[in-house]
């Protein structure tokens, strides 16, 4: 399973979208911006956990999401 620096992925059981930074042997680096606490977040995270995350259908989910809370 080889992930590429630059490849966004994310953890299979969801997650924000995460951005790889490099890949050792089965362990993956990745680094993603953390709203909630406005700055930069890394961690390294067994390749097993992670996929390739299709933006199209994350921005639509996104999307959803952000109408639900308006009509809260």
């Amino acid at each position: 399973m080889a992930f590429e620096p630059g490849e966004i992925v994310q953890l299979k059981s969801g997650s924000p979208a995460l951005t790889v930074v490099s890949e050792s042997g089965s362990d993956v680096t990745v680094i993603w911006y953390a709203d909630e606490v406005p700055e930069f977040r890394t961690e390294t995270i067994p390749a097993i956990a992670l996929e390739t995350l299709d933006l199209l259908v994350f921005e639509e989910e996104e999307d959803e999401d952000e109408e639900d809370s308006d009509e809260d």
